[in-house]
């Protein structure tokens, strides 16, 4: 790609972000950037998974596995930061309906990311270590 093309798709990400950011309801539990511990606490986990996890997971079963580079192709960031928002507020999000199979995996992609221990929390490290050897 040109460097051109570069910059104007990371500008692009800015316009389609910015915006929708300042939109959070306060009143409805954080979902991103939150430890798992504290969605279960908040009843925001199915079986241990938490809900936004189950729902993309479930939807990418259903509608993904056959796209090529389902994690690799990034999703529309308007669509990502969109459903985002759906999940902080509390509302029932409808991926078949409101999303895309890459969009959806790029959000699963954020939520992994924004997890302040990691998946595998550091106090579990050690009975890893323990397993490998």
């Amino acid at each position: 790609q040109s460097k051109s093309a570069v910059r104007l798709k990371e500008d692009m990400k800015k316009i389609a972000v910015s915006p929708l950011n300042k939109q959070r309801d306060t009143t409805c539990p954080k979902v991103f950037g939150v430890s798992l511990l504290e969605l279960q606490q908040q009843g925001l986990s199915k079986n241990g998974i938490p809900i936004v996890v189950w729902n993309i997971v479930e939807y990418l079963t259903q509608h993904g596995m056959t796209q090529e580079g389902l994690f690799r192709v990034n999703g529309s960031m308007r669509m990502v930061e969109q459903l985002r928002l759906q999940y902080e507020r509390g509302e029932e999000v409808e991926l078949v309906k409101d999303g895309d199979v890459y969009s959806a995996a790029s959000l699963l992609k954020l939520f992994l990311r924004e997890l302040p221990d990691g998946i595998i929390t550091s106090a579990l490290h050690p009975r890893f270590i323990q397993l490998y050897q």
